[in-house]
C-alpha cells in the first residue's frame, strides 16, 4: 500500500529521476574485500535481485534511475548498466554536486529527482531533491529530511518498497504486474553516463 502521505504522492508524480545511494541502500552497508592472484584487493558487493527489479520497473515506466556513491568499484558499473540505470556516479564526496551536473548537462531539476541515501553524506542531496528518502537503517538526520522512509533497511528490498511505492502514487504498478503476467515486460536497455570524481 502507498505511504499514507498525500506529500509523498503529490513528489512521486513529477519525478523524473530516481538516484541512490549504494553501501547501506542497495546493500546491508557491510564491505567484503579479498585479495586476487596479482594480491590487489578487490571488493565483493552483495545486491538484492528484487532492488534491481524495482529499479528496472522504474525505468519500464519512464523514470530514469541511477547511483551516487562516495565508492568506486568495477561492480557498481555492471550492476548498473545490468538494470539499465541512465547515470552513474563515483567517486562523489560531494553528492549534491551530482544533482548540479544533471541540471547544467541535462536540464534535470531538483523538484523531478528523488534520492534516498542512509548516511550523514547524503544529507546535501536529500536535503535538494524534490522527493528525499530513506530506509529503515538511516540515521536519524536523513529520515528527518526523508518525505518517505521505507521499513525495510538496506540490501533488503528497501530499494524495491521504495520503487513500488512510487509506481503506485503514479498509478502505474498496475501496468508493471499486468506488463509481467502477459510477458510484454522487457529489461530496459539505456545508454550509462559515467562521471567520476565530482
Amino acid at each position: 500500500m502507498t505511504p499514507d502521505n498525500p506529500l509523498f504522492t503529490e513528489k512521486a508524480k513529477k519525478i523524473k529521476l530516481l538516484l541512490t545511494d549504494v553501501d547501506g541502500v542497495m546493500t546491508d552497508g557491510k564491505l567484503s574485500f579479498f585479495t586476487d592472484a596479482r594480491g590487489t584487493a578487490r571488493e565483493v558487493k552483495h545486491f538484492e535481485s528484487l532492488d534491481g527489479m524495482g529499479l528496472m520497473f522504474l525505468t519500464y515506466c519512464g523514470v530514469q534511475t541511477g547511483i551516487v556513491s562516495k565508492g568506486a568499484s568495477n561492480t557498481l558499473e555492471f550492476w548498473a548498466k545490468a538494470l539499465g540505470m541512465s547515470y552513474l556516479f563515483y567517486n562523489t564526496s560531494v553528492k549534491h554536486r551530482a544533482l548540479e551536473f544533471l541540471q547544467k548537462e541535462y536540464g534535470i531539476r531538483p523538484e523531478e529527482t528523488a534520492f534516498i541515501g542512509d548516511d550523514l553524506i547524503d544529507l546535501g542531496l536529500l536535503a535538494r531533491v524534490g522527493l528525499p528518502l530513506a530506509v529503515a537503517n538511516s540515521v536519524p538526520e536523513a529520515k528527518k529530511l526523508a518525505v518517505y522512509t521505507s521499513p525495510r533497511h538496506g540490501g533488503d528490498a528497501a530499494v524495491r518498497d521504495i520503487a513500488e511505492q512510487i509506481l503506485r502514487a503514479r498509478g502505474e504498478w498496475d501496468r508493471v504486474v499486468a506488463d509481467n503476467m502477459s510477458g510484454i515486460f522487457q529489461n530496459p536497455q539505456r545508454e550509462l553516463c559515467i562521471v567520476k570524481g565530482l
